[in-house]
């Protein structure tokens, strides 16, 4: 794909705008601002891209990494001070 990086930033604009978020919509029913706010930092960041990399067979799976870094994410964006809080 030959695009410059202002299209590419508003191709991941508009497939959040028109995938992600009407399909949270669908599942949770009411997106708040928070929400959406979550959605937003974890389609941008995609921290599971990185920690798929780093696994060698010790600890926990992959796809439980992802889980852990994006609701790790999350509690950041949310200013979630404990993890208690979060779950």
């Amino acid at each position: 794909m030959d695009a410059t990086r202002r299209d590419l930033i508003m191709q991941r604009w508009n497939a959040i705008q028109h995938d992600v978020l009407p399909e949270l919509r669908a599942e949770v029913g009411v997106v708040t601002p928070k929400l959406a706010r979550v959605a937003h930092v974890l389609e941008w960041a995609r921290v599971e891209e990185f920690v798929a990399h780093s696994w060698c067979g010790i600890g926990r799976p992959p796809h439980v990494r992802a889980w852990l870094a994006n609701a790790f994410v999350a509690k950041a964006v949310l200013g979630i001070g404990t993890t208690t809080g979060l779950v």
